[in-house]
């Protein structure tokens, strides 16, 4: 049954021209009134009409690319990436879509409010990139959300994120486990067995498997891991610094840091010319991800490169409509 402007209202305790006002953003609304409509919107998902060309059709040229952080090369890649490939058949105006990136910086609400508003804009398709937060109330959630898009008629691929199918979602995973084993059995190979690691976010499933990698690789040289030679922190160089300089004070014989994404190994390798070490005649440093600054890493950055680029190209036939375009 479709939600009404009024069924809004009502639950929200006001009249239709406030619910109006709230959502046009066209009129000045009490803050507590407006936080009561957005929650009844919320709560009964109802669906906004977008701008009148929208009408004529079940979705609109919008294309939504939902980013962790913009400013992270590993997102600003895949989303270069993915409006490079939006213009072209299939859009009404001009033959192109209009693609917003939507920067949630971490949050679990802000990734739930955009696909909201996105729902709302009826957009032609939602890219989700990275790794998901593991958290059963925000997935549940979020399979919510996505099953709703899908059903209005708005393609959902999960870009480089774990597979969603009972939401209807397209996934392009990246395999991060096999990458984390690989690395680790690199240094191994070349005699290490004292190795420190610095993950990511605890809560992020990018952070679980590559670290799940790691210590597979571990076992499977029958090298014991000290819960020492973990430290988790963020995806950015400042972590890998204080993180490694923290891995140091625990365990000062370590041999090799393995980092969770080249911007931290980045941090690692500042931190320890810092420390007086050498790399790598005292201390490896492993990344992941392969991003276009680690190729100017002295001494150049041993790492695990993913196809990012790639990837957000290869969505395209994924959220287009083109019979052309259907892998």
């Amino acid at each position: 049954m479709t939600v009404t402007l009024a069924d809004v209202a009502a639950r929200a305790q006001v009249s239709p021209a406030t619910v109006s006002r709230v959502l046009n953003g066209n009129y000045p609304v009490a803050t507590s009134t407006r936080e009561r409509v957005l929650k009844a919107v919320d709560e009964l998902d109802y669906v906004l009409n977008g701008p009148a060309s929208s009408l004529a059709a079940a979705t609109s040229d919008l294309v939504g690319i939902l980013v962790n952080d913009i400013a992270d090369p590993f997102f600003g890649i895949m989303a270069s990436a993915i409006q490079a490939e939006i213009g072209g058949p299939g859009g009404r105006a001009g033959g192109e879509r209009l693609g917003v990136v939507c920067n949630t910086g971490g949050s679990p609400e802000r990734e739930l409010t955009y696909l909201t508003l996105l729902q709302r804009q009826r957009a032609a398709a939602v890219v989700l990139t990275g790794g998901a937060i593991e958290d059963a109330a925000h997935q549940a959630a979020m399979e919510t959300k996505v099953r709703k898009l899908v059903e209005a008629g708005t393609r959902v691929v999960l870009c480089g994120r774990p597979p969603a199918p009972d939401a209807g979602a397209i996934a392009l995973t990246f395999d991060n486990r096999g990458g984390g084993q690989e690395l680790t059995e690199h240094l191994i190979g070349l005699g290490h067995r004292r190795l420190g690691y610095i993950a990511g976010p605890e809560e992020r499933t990018t952070t679980r498997h590559r670290l799940e990698g790691h210590r597979a690789a571990l076992a499977a040289h029958g090298i014991e891991e000290d819960p020492r030679w973990t430290v988790f922190g963020r995806y950015d160089r400042r972590s890998g610094y204080e993180a490694t300089l923290e891995l140091l004070r625990r365990d000062p014989s370590l041999t090799a840091v393995v980092a969770a994404n080249d911007s931290v190994a980045l941090g690692a390798c500042a931190a320890l010319r810092d420390s007086g070490l050498r790399i790598p005649e005292d201390v490896s440093v492993a990344g992941f991800d392969d991003l276009p600054f680690s190729i100017d890493a002295v001494p150049s950055l041993t790492t695990v490169r993913l196809p990012l680029a790639e990837a957000g190209a290869r969505a395209r036939p994924l959220y287009t409509s083109d019979p052309a375009d259907e892998p």
